[in-house]
């Protein structure tokens, strides 16, 4: 769990994973990225509980702080949580038993988004084994096999980090099973990155970031699949959107032009073949 200046919400948050009831034992890994505010002396309050782990570092961004945690785990899954966030009771036996029955990879809930303690909206699963296209790419909500991780990082230094789950690990993971529970609290918070980014040339951290992860992508041993095209055809949709309000509007048109320039690149013999069997 990274923590930066989140002391509005961070108490209810730490309460709602620390004090899960299960049959389980896990470990809490706060990462404090350098808060100013009353974050760390919140998180001070837990320094003797032996299931949490506290580390504190300079601020040096989500990503980091997230890929430190993950140095440190030492456990079959991981669970991430975002620090204005609430995990639903119950949510680490539920998961976890589910994951154990089905030899899963992942394992993902239901969620509820809610603002000023009111839900406002409910994302819902159905039970059963499934596929990665039924997953959110948020990390946040779900139980992760961790061996996925010895090689994988977030990008660190970007924003919209999270495209690493749809255009990598969902590109390996084999098993998923969804519940039809609620598992998770999603809070929408107006200081959040991402909403308090919409206006910002950081938007177009979202083209660099699927650069990177494209040129990564042979590392991981993923070849060219519709899987693979479809989530990446999404995230290009997305990277347009999410700098749509950037000025000047070349910036815009420059990023969807070179994205779609490696794609071509990058999927063309795949495209090929495909319509040549779709033409038999």
């Amino acid at each position: 769990m990274p923590v930066y200046n989140v002391e509005s919400y961070l108490q209810t948050c730490l309460n709602s994973v620390i004090d899960q009831q299960t049959k389980y034992s896990y470990r809490t890994i706060i990462i404090d990225d350098g808060s100013t505010d009353k974050s760390t002396k919140i998180i001070e309050k837990f320094s003797r509980n032996a299931s949490v782990l506290i580390i504190k570092q300079k601020n040096r961004g989500l990503s980091v702080a997230r890929n430190v945690g993950l140095d440190c785990v030492d456990a079959r899954y991981v669970l991430f949580v975002d620090s204005d966030d609430i995990l639903a009771d119950g949510a680490v036996e539920i998961l976890l038993d589910k994951a154990f029955e089905n030899d899963a990879d992942i394992v993902e809930g239901g969620f509820d988004t809610f603002k000023d303690g009111k839900i406002v909206s409910q994302t819902k699963r159905i039970a059963g084994l499934s596929t990665v296209s039924s997953l959110s790419g948020f990390p946040w909500g779900k139980v992760i096999r961790a061996i996925y991780f010895k090689n994988l990082s977030f990008p660190a230094g970007y924003l919209f980090e999270d495209a690493i789950f749809s255009l990598i690990l969902y590109q390996m993971v084999q098993t998923v099973y969804t519940l039809n529970e609620q598992t998770y609290k999603y809070r929408l918070n107006q200081k959040g990155l991402n909403l308090n980014s919409k206006q910002t040339p950081n938007r177009v951290d979202s083209f660099w970031v699927t650069i990177q992860i494209l040129s990564e992508l042979d590392k991981f041993g993923i070849e060219p699949s519709e899987s693979l095209y479809t989530s990446l055809l999404q995230q290009v949709g997305m990277n347009f959107k999410r700098t749509f309000q950037l000025k000047p509007r070349a910036i815009q048109y420059a990023c969807f032009r070179i994205l779609t320039d490696i794609v071509n690149k990058k999927f063309g013999d795949y495209l090929v073949a495909c319509l040549e069997i779709a033409l038999r």
